[in-house]
């Protein structure tokens, strides 16, 4: 029997989740416009330094994230970050605590985007492919690439993109647009900076509780880093959607400036600087809700931000989808 052909746009974590639970039973074709795999599972090599500016570190509540969990660390894929944490409010160190695994706080092995790459082996993953447009017309779903390429036909297309991405592609007529027109998502932008020598600030990450940054972490307390010293301080989110357009130097000459106040003892010039901006890194937790199928419509959408904008929450959404699909599939 043949299996039908579903589209999956986006190869973040929701989108790969969803691909890996139905592989078996449908024929799964992920698509993404960037180079590589993983959306927010990001990370950066540049001139001897590395660094993982998207998600951070993710931990495990739900029962089937766990069991998950459980088989990557068995395979060596992920560990739990054993680090020293602060808090920081007006500038100055208000609390700390030493991280351990009650509740653990997991990273990679290597780069973050490595999970990713995991995830996406034996995946059909079509990389550095931006769809454009979604068409229904003769066997389903037909799918356009900026590049003008068509894909199709599919039975069923899954966005797994943030919502006004996914919005923008959705047909008027979807009854999926306006739940996804109405989801909010915020910005961030990380400021990724690599020293001539190693640079201990008396923690190894921090919640930043006001001001201009909300995150800092030293990159070689991250296990398995192997490259030059560095540091990565994340945005708060309501003042990168204030900022989302302003230049990039000012963005940056601003969070540099509040990193300062917080580590007197960053070098004036850093041998790296670079600042990436993310047009829509988090959203704040939503009511649960069932996942977002339209069966009639053979369009799906997941994500984290249909639940709350974590990388649990993400995988989740894309395992809870693929479950709503198994049966009509399967």
């Amino acid at each position: 029997m043949t299996r039908p052909a579903i589209a999956v746009i986006g190869a973040g974590v929701a989108g790969l989740a969803f691909a890996r639970t139905l592989q078996g039973q449908a024929a799964v074709t992920v698509f993404d416009k960037a180079r590589g795999p993983g959306g927010r599972l990001a990370s950066r090599a540049s001139l001897g330094f590395d660094f993982d500016f998207g998600a951070q570190f993710f931990t495990a509540r739900d029962p089937r994230f766990m069991a998950e969990i459980d088989r990557l660390r068995a395979a060596g894929i992920v560990q739990p970050w054993q680090c020293r944490f602060a808090e920081i409010e007006a500038g100055q160190v208000c609390a700390r605590r030493l991280w351990s695994d009650e509740p653990a706080h997991f990273v990679t092995t290597e780069r973050m985007n490595s999970l990713a790459r995991h995830w996406a082996e034996g995946l059909d993953v079509h990389l550095s492919t931006r769809i454009s447009a979604l068409t229904r017309g003769t066997g389903g779903w037909w799918l356009t690439s900026e590049q003008g390429e068509r894909f199709g036909p599919f039975a069923f297309v899954v966005l797994a993109l943030p919502a006004p991405q996914a919005a923008a592609l959705l047909p008027a007529s979807s009854s999926l647009r306006p739940r996804a027109e109405a989801a909010l998502m915020q910005g961030c932008y990380a400021l990724m900076l690599g020293f001539a020598a190693p640079l201990d600030p008396g923690f190894d990450a921090a919640l930043v509780r006001d001001g201009v940054l909300s995150w800092i972490a030293v990159c070689q307390s991250r296990p398995g880093h192997t490259c030059g010293p560095g540091l990565v301080a994340l945005s708060r989110n309501s003042w990168a959607d204030q900022h989302m357009e302003a230049a990039p130097e000012a963005v940056q000459a601003m969070m540099m400036s509040s990193l300062r106040e917080i580590i007197p003892a960053l070098p004036l010039a850093p041998a790296h600087a670079d600042l990436h901006r993310w047009r829509y890194a988090n959203c704040p937790p939503v009511p649960p809700a069932a996942p977002l199928v339209a069966p009639d419509e053979g369009l799906a959408l997941c994500g984290d931000w249909t639940s709350h904008g974590r990388v649990e929450a993400a995988y989740l959404s894309g395992l809870e989808t693929a479950s709503m699909l198994a049966a009509p599939v399967g």
